[in-house]
């Protein structure tokens, strides 16, 4: 309480003196000159006090701003925004690369992210991984493209593969219809395509194939016969309007023999056997392989065309053991015996498989050649040990 009352009385002392000394200074107040080179400058005591007093204020601000501007600190700061942007902005390049399958610049970007320091957006998009069975799964992901809608399309992704993998296709393709973004997602369209093809869609899945950029050639040649195949079989079931689609697959691919095959039979389950004769013609001129070769035996194509057909591939092609098989067959067929014997038996010698060596022993058995298809069978049973 004294040490209070000590600091009034020196307060109020403090005042009173200030009062005198202001008065007395009203009434004389005196001047202050201030010369420096050829410069002189005269002024009131009382100027030169308030001058003095707000340069001092004016010096204290400064330092007070200084103090608070720090540029160190400033300086650390716009560093740490920088980054902090850098990071997202390339964790979102990484993801969109690997999600298109291009592992350079992934890594390139997922090289950024390191390098700024990290980024809190792949440990959110990590806690999707596990969990997926659970009940809060949809949720999770709701949040998720809430939180950060420009990583949206990852969630569907996740969502998509999930389902790819529960083997819930019906759900696959209802997510794609209403999420068009995932068109884009290379590592997701054989999924897609599966799905449609699974479906009786094959026609869709075609149309996706022949139009998905960046697809390897080989891949995209055996998706488009794994659709093509799947055409030609809804087309023996409907019509062969059905066959339609084919029309946009390029012409090796058209030409591939298991697709040449799968139509011929279509056309002949039609009833269109000279379209399936002059399609399998085109493709045998080109390359007579096993698979066509075996079509010419069919029963409803015509035989006497048939068979000089498979004569002009052995004078174009020369002799192999499925050609020789195929003209044996046929002649046999023709009851031209001495001819079918002929190329049954060279068929044996070319390739002494099971294939040959029945068509020749059934051949002996039709002739009643009962010694002979005993021969071939027992050649037959040593060939198989």
């Amino acid at each position: 309480m004294s040490r209070l009352l000590l600091k009034l009385l020196l307060i109020l002392i403090l005042i009173l003196a200030a009062g005198l000394l202001a008065h007395y200074m009203v009434r004389h107040p005196g001047y202050v000159m201030i010369a420096w080179g050829q410069w002189m400058i005269e002024i009131t005591l009382w100027s030169a006090l308030g001058l003095l007093f707000v340069t001092v204020i004016l010096i204290a601000l400064l330092i007070k701003v200084l103090r608070g501007v720090n540029p160190v600190r400033l300086l650390s700061q716009y560093q740490n925004r920088r980054d902090r942007k850098v990071a997202r902005v390339s964790t979102q390049h990484a993801v969109m690369a690997w999600l298109n399958g291009d592992e350079s610049r992934t890594l390139k970007a997922l090289q950024n992210v390191t390098k700024a320091g990290g980024s809190e957006r792949l440990p959110q998009l990590l806690s999707l991984i596990p969990g997926q069975d659970s009940g809060d799964w949809p949720d999770r992901v709701s949040a998720f493209k809430k939180a950060d809608p420009e990583l949206a399309l990852v969630a569907d992704v996740l969502t998509a593969h999930h389902l790819a993998q529960s083997g819930d296709t019906v759900a696959l393709l209802a997510l794609w219809q209403q999420q068009p973004g995932l068109d884009q997602v290379r590592q997701l369209q054989p999924e897609y395509w599966r799905a449609l093809i699974d479906h009786g869609q094959a026609d869709v899945a075609l149309q996706a194939i022949n139009q998905s950029p960046n697809l390897n050639p080989a891949d995209r040649e055996r998706w488009q016969q794994q659709a093509a195949l799947a055409v030609i079989e809804h087309s023996c079931q409907t019509s062969l309007t059905a066959l339609a689609p084919l029309k946009s697959l390029p012409k090796p691919v058209r030409q591939k023999a298991d697709l040449v095959a799968a139509e011929c039979r279509c056309l002949l389950l039609h009833e269109k056997p000279e379209e399936a004769f002059k399609s399998l013609s085109r493709a045998l001129n080109k390359a007579p392989a096993p698979m066509l070769l075996r079509c010419l035996l069919d029963t409803r194509m015509p035989s006497p065309r048939s068979l000089t057909l498979a004569e002009q591939l052995e004078k174009r092609h020369g002799s192999s053991p499925s050609l020789m098989l195929t003209l044996g067959r046929l002649c046999e067929a023709q009851e031209l015996w001495g001819k079918a014997e002929d190329y049954l038996s060279e068929a044996w010698r070319q390739e002494p498989d099971r294939e040959n060596g029945l068509a020749l022993a059934r051949f002996y058995e039709h002739r009643q050649q009962t010694d002979r298809a005993l021969a071939q069978y027992r050649e037959l049973a040593q060939l198989g040990d």
